[in-house]
């Protein structure tokens, strides 16, 4: 049996989540404005915890994706040669509107794609970068 290893960064905004080999997390606490500093904390903790290897990232909002113009353009167009494709899951359709508008007018630098099922993702992120499916817990927290 593989243990697979846990590490996670606290952030204002939430948390990022290195949940197996390759796999990151962004998980926000609520309701918030996300600026471009706190963008920012999220990918370099993303970074630092996969200690230069590659990988994919999935965020989650849980409730409502609000992240600013500057945030957003920073995201899109932050260059890692080892960030491999971008999943966004979303569960309303104001999230599902900004998660779009991200895409079509931000145009990301990696594949990036929205779901509004985290198994859907985690299936398209492994078609990027082979990883270690997260734990169940993980997922379950992420169907709340």
């Amino acid at each position: 049996m593989i243990v697979q290893k846990v590490k996670t960064i606290s952030l204002n905004s939430g948390e990022v989540i290195l949940c197996s080999k390759g796999f990151v997390l962004v998980r926000l606490n609520g309701d918030q404005e996300i600026d471009m500093e706190e963008v920012k904390k999220q990918v370099e903790a993303g970074v630092k915890l996969t200690n230069g290897d590659d990988y994919v990232a999935m965020f989650d909002a849980g409730g409502t994706i609000d992240v600013n113009e500057e945030g957003m353009t920073y995201a899109a167009n932050y260059k890692n040669n080892n960030w491999k494709a971008f999943a966004i899951v979303v569960r309303s359709i104001s999230e599902r509107i900004l998660a779009n508008y991200f895409i079509r007018f931000k145009k990301p630098v990696r594949p990036t794609k929205v779901f509004t099922n985290p198994e859907r993702a985690i299936e398209w992120l492994s078609e990027h970068l082979k990883f270690e499916k997260p734990k169940d817990e993980l997922l379950y927290q992420l169907e709340k």
